[in-house]
């Protein structure tokens, strides 16, 4: 259905543990994402945020209720299906970049590609296109150790994009990084989010980060607190 969201959460449970010892991670959470949304997740520690990005991106599934991800229903497919689901079209941005650090920059943007089996050619080709889309031509051949901490996060923001996945799942991307490379990463992940209409789900707990996604939904104790536009978008 055209006008079903690109992430849906229908009643949403995610529980740990036993007796006692239970925890309700999350606790019947609806919340509906459109494709081409770019989305800011904040609450405090242990308010659900991060099981609930776990499971926008198909790391985890729900413990009752329903996950849907492009129409399908993601909580029910076993982990083989499900990492297909998320291998052709999620891309993932980390806090720490998680680069290989002997692998030249162009060498670790094309890792998502050998692993779908392009020829060297193409994803060379297709691995320099997405350096050339975060601003790194001329960097391609530096290996982690020789690039900046903001470098090296465009680097994973090419290796996250170079496969044009139809999200992008971003766990504090800025948390490393200092105030001037931070909104220089926000400013590209804007331009990715308008240009290429890439849909961006963000965990982060800086306000002033959040404020570049149009929309910010706030955990709290496994509910959604509050979801709101962003009133506007930083510069």
């Amino acid at each position: 259905m055209s006008g079903a969201p690109l992430i849906n959460f229908d009643k949403v449970w995610k529980t740990y543990g036993e007796g006692e010892a239970r925890v309700n991670a999350l606790a019947g959470v609806d919340l509906a994402i459109p494709r081409g949304q770019f989305v800011a997740i904040m609450g405090p520690s242990g308010s659900g945020k991060s099981t609930a990005m776990n499971i926008v991106g198909c790391l985890d599934t729900p413990t009752a209720g329903t996950y849907s991800f492009m129409g399908v229903d993601a909580g029910r497919l076993d982990r083989g299906r499900r990492a297909t689901l998320r291998n052709l079209h999620i891309g993932f941005v980390f806090q720490g970049y998680n680069l290989l650090p002997r692998t030249t920059a162009v060498e670790n943007v094309e890792l998502p590609l050998i692993y779908r089996g392009v020829a060297h050619t193409e994803r060379r080709q297709l691995a320099m296109q997405a350096l050339a889309e975060v601003g790194l031509i001329g960097r391609e051949h530096h290996t982690p150790a020789e690039l900046s901490g903001g470098q090296q996060q465009r680097v994973a923001i090419a290796r996250a994009i170079v496969s044009r996945p139809t999200l992008l799942v971003a766990d504090e991307p800025t948390g490393n990084l200092d105030t001037a490379r931070s909104h220089e990463i926000m400013d590209l992940l804007t331009r990715l989010n308008q240009d290429l209409g890439l849909t961006i789900v963000m965990v982060t707990h800086e306000p002033d980060i959040a404020a570049y996604a149009g929309r910010t939904v706030r955990f709290l104790d496994g509910h959604v607190a509050s979801d709101a536009r962003t009133a506007e978008a930083a510069l």
